[in-house]
């Protein structure tokens, strides 16, 4: 496929696990030991973990899912997965499949495994995790109950198969529905078919890992809408950690309407009122070290806020472990401190402002943006239909504009 340099294009692959980060994703499993046949009782189907087993976390629930099967062949393979609150979160990949009588091993692809017995009823695994990592092994309970609600497809079965069991892909040009998307054939652009049919095919087969949707961008208009694992257009993904991006952007339009645009004096100049938490070593902390994530500031966030302000003051109160500008850490504080501020510059938190200043003129109108305690979490959770996702990236490449309309300053793109 030849793309001139007059096209834009924009490939959205989002990840409940990590969006923004490309890795693969192998979801294949090793059969069980051919020299154990010993198959007693059936096991065949979905599992979940019970909810009494279940981690839960102070904001939100870890849960295990494995789909065991095959065991009429003579051998039992399984695949399984992480759920966080109900959401696919990551693949638990097993290297190792042993059931024998109501025994059941499995050996994860980090040397973790799992140990359980089959009960009588057939209904209940009972058993232990072991996990290891680099300096320690954990022990945890862990109990399986039969799955009849969730569809295993939405979590290991990318494209449906046709009536014979194979899978064939046919192209549709997306939809024209007034979201402000412009559509195309993508056969308008791609001369080379078979290419494309191969790219398909290597998607379909997670070759680039788990992919939910598919969009291409081509001069503005939207040529290739592919969903896969269940989902379609309707759905909203969270988008994780790129809402740092888009809290960014919103932080640009609140600073070029106050004529704030020196990034480069302290932290402090922009809350006064916490002049008192200011000492030798924050005191040197810029907006554009926090913008950066080079502020030295502490990256615990282990506090829950009354409201806005009061988590700015909590994260200003944080201990500076590093330099200011010398290092990059990652840290959620960052971005949460930058929702503080345009909270100070407009009186609202951050999902409101992007409503009136970003959303509203990109056509945006189903998102949805997790608050815990009534506050804002400007570091993610931020929930996005896929096609309104591309409308953020076509922004940033518009050097800030939509429909010729100058929606975040160019210069703060261009920075």
């Amino acid at each position: 496929m030849k793309i001139t340099p007059e096209h834009v294009v924009i490939a959205i692959a989002i990840s409940w696990f990590l969006t923004g980060c490309n890795h693969r994703v192998n979801t294949e499993t090793k059969q069980a030991d051919p020299q154990n046949h010993e198959h007693q009782v059936s096991i065949n189907g979905l599992w979940r973990v019970s909810p009494e087993t279940a981690k839960k976390f102070p904001h939100g629930t870890l849960e295990f899912v494995i789909n065991f099967s095959g065991e009429a062949s003579g051998s039992t393979t399984a695949r399984g997965c992480f759920l966080w609150d109900d959401r696919f979160f990551d693949y638990w990949n097993f290297e190792s499949v042993r059931v024998s009588g109501n025994q059941v091993v499995l050996v994860d692809d980090e040397g973790s495994s799992y140990i359980g017995t089959l009960d009588e009823n057939k209904e209940m695994i009972q058993g232990f995790a072991y996990w290891v990592d680099e300096e320690s092994t954990d022990t945890s309970k862990l109990d399986f109950i039969r799955e009849e609600v969730l569809d295993a497809g939405r979590f290991f079965i990318p494209y449906p198969p046709g009536p014979d069991g194979s899978i064939k892909y046919t192209y549709h040009q997306p939809e024209f529905i007034g979201d402000q998307w412009q559509t195309a054939s993508i056969f308008d652009y791609v001369k080379d078919t078979a290419a494309f049919f191969r790219m398909m095919d290597r998607i379909i087969r997670q070759d680039f890992g788990r992919l939910e949707s598919f969009l291409v961008i081509i001069d503005r208009k939207l040529i290739l809408e592919e969903y896969f694992y269940g989902y379609d257009r309707t759905q909203k993904h969270d988008i994780h950690s790129c809402t740092k991006s888009v809290v960014s952007l919103l932080l640009g339009i609140t600073l070029a309407k106050n004529n704030l645009q020196d990034v480069d004096q302290s932290i402090f100049n922009y809350f006064p009122e916490y002049i008192s938490l200011k000492n030798n070593e924050n005191g040197k902390i810029t907006l554009e070290q926090v913008l950066t994530m080079t502020s030295g500031l502490d990256h615990e966030d282990d506090f829950e806020p009354l409201d806005p302000a009061d988590q700015t003051k909590q994260i200003l109160s944080l201990p500076v472990v590093s330099e200011p500008g010398e290092t990059f850490k990652y840290n959620n504080n960052s971005t949460n401190l930058i929702g503080g501020l345009i909270y100070k510059l407009e009186n609202k938190q951050a999902d409101d402002y992007a409503k009136e200043v970003l959303f509203n003129k990109l056509g945006i109108s189903d998102f949805y943006w997790e608050r815990e305690g009534g506050v804002l979490q400007c570091h993610s959770d931020l929930h996005l239909l896929p096609r309104d996702m591309a409308k953020i990236g076509l922004l940033a490449l518009d050097n800030g504009t939509w429909n010729g309309e100058q929606v975040v300053p160019g210069e703060w793109i261009a920075a």
